[in-house]
Order: structure tokens, then C-alpha cells, then sequence
């Protein structure tokens, strides 16, 4: 939990100067969820986004985002921790849309909380440029596409070495406390 958190809070600190929205805070989120379950994948983006809040400047948004990338770790964690072996397709789709759900969350929760419309929020997120208010920028898409493109690329790879160091990691404490035991 704490190394997938501090990846990913560095990567956030480190890619804010970058492109908006192509960061991998959704896509290590997931993977969390996939390779240490339901509540690892919870952990990881309430942690990831209240830890990095901090340097950004937190605010009423930081509990939204907070909650709202847990959800994403979590629902994860709840479709493929059991699973033995997941197709990129899989991944790419589910990456998706996890990160769909976010975004459209966290830009729907503060429009009804702080009553503007949804709608617009919506248009802002996906075709902006449709609003007249001069931006350009699909933010929402290019943070979906961010994470399907990661997950497919090197989603599967870091799922089965993490999926293996677990594994090892268990095997051992096992074996540790099989002798323990025996004396």
C-alpha cells in the first residue's frame, strides 16, 4: 500500500507541469485494487489524493477527489483481485471506465453541492469547446485515454511482478511463522 501511495503521489507532484489530466494516479489506483484487493485499491487513492492535496492546497475538492479515487481502487479491487489472469482489453475497458466514473463524479458532486448545472459541467469535462467559455483542452477524455493506454501497455506486466513480490512476500511470512511454531 505505502509504496503504490508514495508512486503515486510523487508522480502527481512530478507530472503537474505536464499535460492536464495525463498523469497515472487513476491507473495505479486500479492496479492496486487488482493486485492487493477491495480495501488496498480504497487505500491507495484516498491516500494518493489527501498526501498530495497537501502541496497542491487542499480544499472542499479534496475530500471529493479523495473519495471518489477510492472508489476507483476499490470497485478494482472488487472485479479482479480473485481473478487469475485479466486480458489487456479487459483492462483497457475497465480502465476506461473507472476513470470515466471519476471524472464525471467529481465534476457532478460540486456542480449539485455548489448549485450550477451538471450538465455543463459535463460539456466542460468532454467537449469544451461547446461551451463557449473558450477552453479547448478534452480533459476528461485524455484522462481516460491516459489510463486505458497505461494499462494496456504496461498494466499486465506490473499486475504479475507485484501479483509475484505479494506472493513471495506471503510465502515467506509463512514460513517464518511455520518455524516460529516448530521451536
Amino acid at each position: 500500500m505505502a509504496s503504490l501511495t508514495g508512486l503515486n503521489v510523487a508522480a502527481r507532484l512530478v507530472l503537474a507541469g505536464g499535460p492536464p489530466n495525463v498523469k497515472p494516479v487513476a491507473f495505479l489506483c486500479t492496479t492496486a485494487g487488482i493486485v492487493g484487493g477491495p480495501v488496498t485499491g480504497f487505500v491507495v487513492g484516498l491516500m494518493t489524493m489527501l498526501i498530495s492535496d497537501i502541496y497542491f492546497g487542499a480544499g472542499y475538492w479534496t475530500i471529493i477527489n479523495s473519495a471518489c479515487m477510492a472508489v476507483v481502487g476499490l470497485i478494482a479491487g472488487l472485479l479482479w483481485y480473485r481473478r487469475a489472469s485479466i486480458t489487456r482489453t479487459e483492462l483497457a475497458v475497465g480502465g476506461f471506465l473507472l476513470t470515466a466514473i471519476y471524472d464525471v463524479a467529481t465534476s457532478v458532486i460540486p456542480a449539485w453541492i455548489f448549485g450550477y448545472s451538471w450538465w455543463i459541467a459535463l460539456l466542460l469535462l468532454y467537449v469544451p469547446f461547446l461551451t463557449g467559455f473558450g477552453v479547448l483542452y478534452p480533459f476528461g477524455f485524455v484522462h481516460e485515454l491516459t489510463t486505458a493506454v497505461l494499462m494496456v501497455a504496461i498494466g499486465p506486466t506490473l499486475i504479475s511482478r507485484v501479483r509475484q513480490l505479494v506472493n513471495h512476500n506471503v510465502k515467506s511470512q509463512a514460513a517464518t511463522s511455520t518455524m516460529a511454531e516448530l521451536k
